[in-house]
């Protein structure tokens, strides 16, 4: 989680970058990112045949430009990282400086909720494997692939889902024996599974779980190498508590419905025929999930007890509001996307909608919205003050007073801090 209580919230309006100037500047101006304190604008540009830089506010980084820049994303400190090519080989680059290492593949940037950690999966003479601060692990056997990964929050734990175990074309036994498994900090656990999906840590560091296949139709969770001895038709991605990293939940099929379990223990009587995104509140005592009661209609499920209302298109992932009272969701019915709050939809439908922030007693909810081509700030359901070319997400402040909000006028990027009572 990003830090903001050292942000600027006394500043009401500040033009951080005129970026009609990048547009005469370069040959081609790519999507823009802002960082989290909403200080700086960064965006990839083409300064030449095969030869681009990446522009911050006023400046690029150096003279000196790279054959290629992919991926730009800004840590939770604020620095700003990108991967880049140089001479064939990638690597990673922080705020212009690249590391010594090269690698023929990199990809995939995470950090640590402080940002001091930057991570990233990376491939070099045929191996695989996470780089974190430029150091690569050193793994007992040769990774054959990675497909994803995770990090803790304070950075110290990471984990693969990777491919352990060489398979031969074709070779069905082989792979019903298991090729994939977990590797956590280089080393990995002591089985293997067909598949293994939906890999989590815990927020304290201390619990690594995720969904495995051990046969065609038989999945699980397994803890910290761990397997629950429930087997189930399928499974969908585990959510530790977010006080007891020792509680696990789980959407599981059985009997041709879904539910949710605990540990391996269904605690949702009623079967759905979808279940998905379950979400705890920040105390832990409650669980929000997107459930589908038949098909076509979907809804949220709070403890078990489903919204009267549906949509008939696709729900995303609930949250709750700081006191733990309201969920909100972003529906989608009938082509408009929709802000709902515990059953009742706000305002009116959008092109778009993104995830929304709750005011801390709940009463407000702040979001980004689009509509015909432009995007605005929404607050229950109207839309607030300007239209922007581009915008990014409303913050509040951590007291909970104001809300930070970033976006390109007339081509002009400003960062600006409002009263939330004037919203």
């Amino acid at each position: 989680m990003v830090n903001s209580e050292n942000w600027d919230w006394e500043c009401k309006e500040k033009l951080v970058a005129d970026t009609t100037k990048w547009k005469s500047q370069f040959e081609d101006v790519w999507e823009p990112y802002i960082s989290p304190d909403g200080e700086k604008i960064a965006s990839i540009v083409k300064v030449g045949e095969g030869e681009f830089n990446i522009a911050v506010n006023k400046e690029t980084w150096g003279e000196e430009p790279f054959e290629k820049i992919w991926y730009p994303r800004f840590s939770p400190d604020g620095r700003l990282t990108a991967l880049i090519t140089k001479e064939m080989e990638w690597t990673m680059a922080v705020d212009g400086k690249t590391w010594e290492e090269m690698y023929e593949y990199i990809w995939d940037t995470k950090f640590s909720a402080d940002g001091k950690v930057i991570a990233a999966t990376t491939k070099q003479d045929g191996v695989y494997g996470i780089t974190v601060n430029e150091k690569t692990w050193k793994c007992p056997v040769n990774l054959q692939s990675i497909a994803s990964y995770v990090i803790s929050p304070d950075g110290k734990t990471l984990a693969a889902i990777a491919q352990t175990v060489r398979l031969a074309e074709a070779d069905l036994d082989g792979f019903l024996k298991g090729t994939w498994s977990v590797v956590v900090n280089g080393k990995p656990w002591k089985d293997n599974y067909v598949d293994i999906y939906g890999l989590t840590i815990s927020d304290d560091g201390k619990n690594i779980a995720a969904e495995y296949r051990a046969a065609i139709c038989e999945y699980g969770i397994v803890v910290n190498e761990t397997p629950w001895n429930e087997k189930f038709g399928c499974t969908w991605e585990p959510v530790f508590h977010p006080t007891n990293s020792d509680e696990i939940t789980t959407p599981v099929r059985q009997g041709g419905q879904w539910f949710l379990a605990t540990n391996g223990r269904i605690v949702w009587d009623t079967g759905f025929v979808s279940l998905l995104y379950q979400t705890y509140s920040p105390d832990g005592s409650k669980i929000a999930a997107a459930v589908a009661p038949q098909f076509a209609k979907w809804t949220v499920a709070v403890d078990g007890q489903p919204w009267s209302t549906t949509f008939n298109e696709c729900l995303l992932k609930p949250c709750f509001s700081p006191d733990g009272r309201k969920v909100a969701v972003i529906a989608k019915d009938s082509g408009n996307w929709l802000l709902v709050v515990d059953g009742t939809v706000l305002g009116d439908g959008y092109e778009n909608i993104w995830p929304p922030a709750f005011s801390p007693n709940g009463d407000k909810v702040i979001y980004k919205v689009e509509k015909n081509g432009k995007y605005a700030v929404a607050v229950n359901g109207k839309v607030k003050g300007k239209e922007y070319e581009a915008l990014w997400n409303p913050v509040v402040s951590p007291d909970g007073t104001k809300v930070m909000i970033c976006g390109v006028e007339a081509g002009k990027y400003y960062r600006k801090v409002v009263l939330l009572s004037d919203l």
